[in-house]
């Protein structure tokens, strides 16, 4: 935790370092739905869903658009955000992220009548992440 008493935000993907940061809250996609970090919270490890991160709650921080990976609450309380894209809110390229969702939603639609496997599940988690960067793009 920040001496403040915020929280200390790392945003990492492979490529490096998005963000460092101090908030007052943190709200994650998760795998079960949508979850909030306050200051205090206790260590655990989660894995994330594509979605949007929010950063602060009594004001809003930072938007991204995060793909899946896992946060991780250390016990002093900092917050480790390990994803494999992440994009700022107003970073995003609205017209291309559409463009690839609406692409994929039409690969997916060929999907409906075939078990869903591994390449369904990777078409899913693309989609998600182009629905992500929307997401993120209409909330800042």
């Amino acid at each position: 935790m920040a001496e403040n008493g915020n929280l200390q935000v790392n945003v990492v993907t492979p490529k490096g370092p998005v963000t460092s940061q101090e908030t007052d809250a943190l709200t994650a996609p998760g795998e079960l739905g949508e979850f909030e970090i306050l200051p205090g919270h206790v260590p655990f490890l989660t894995s994330l869903h594509p979605g949007v991160l929010i950063l602060g709650e009594s004001k809003v921080d930072a938007v991204f658009a995060v793909s899946r990976g896992y946060l991780r609450v250390d016990r002093s309380g900092e917050i480790e955000v390990l994803v494999e894209s992440a994009v700022a809110g107003d970073k995003v390229d609205r017209e291309a992220a559409e463009s690839h969702r609406d692409e994929i939603s039409r690969e997916l639609e060929a999907w409906k009548d075939k078990p869903r496997d591994g390449e369904w599940q990777t078409l899913k988690d693309r989609h998600d992440w182009a629905q992500a960067q929307l997401d993120a793009h209409a909330r800042v």
